[in-house]
């Protein structure tokens, strides 16, 4: 008898721990702040990997020509609006609101660049016309938890604002 309750236990034991290590994630994902980010298209998706869009984080105030990926990214304004990011170096004291890249994530140190949005075909085709659409400014809404990981949680536009040009007299 002693013998069953123990391979019963021993059974269990896995499922339990796989449940734990579920909820534990799930209880993760719920917490932290949703940010509008501003975002350009990228990559056509690929049909056998998922139904996902893949798009580039077009942070406000992060020069192109920054040396090196961002590690490090300090979020400036009142969630969800991002007024301005500013890149932390090494040695730097973290800030209020800081994504951390994710180096072990399919992008690694890119993940603060690069995000990656799973959704249904008919929608992932549809997002993916709307970010080629320059009409169109898209933007990604993500979830900065306090560990500093970005969650692309959803993806909206509105109608791009023409930028400003002078007028010689």
């Amino acid at each position: 008898m002693m013998a069953n309750l123990a391979r019963i236990a021993l059974t269990a034991l896995p499922v339990i721990g796989l449940a734990g290590i579920w909820a534990l994630s799930d209880i993760q994902s719920r917490q932290g702040t949703d940010w509008d980010v501003p975002i350009q298209g990228y990559d056509p998706r690929d049909l056998l990997r998922g139904h996902y869009v893949e798009f580039t984080y077009d942070w406000p105030g992060l020069a192109d020509d920054e040396f090196g990926l961002p590690e490090r990214l300090c979020i400036a304004g009142t969630a969800p609006v991002v007024k301005s990011v500013s890149k932390l170096l090494d040695g730097e004291p973290a800030c209020d609101n800081m994504a951390v890249a994710e180096l072990g994530s399919i992008y690694g140190g890119e993940s603060l660049v690069r995000g990656r949005l799973y959704v249904e075909q008919d929608r992932a085709l549809e997002l993916e016309e709307t970010l080629m659409d320059r009409e169109q400014q898209g933007y990604a809404r993500v979830r900065l938890r306090d560990d500093g990981k970005l969650t692309p949680l959803d993806i909206w536009f509105e109608p791009a604002t023409a930028p400003t040009v002078p007028v010689d007299p």
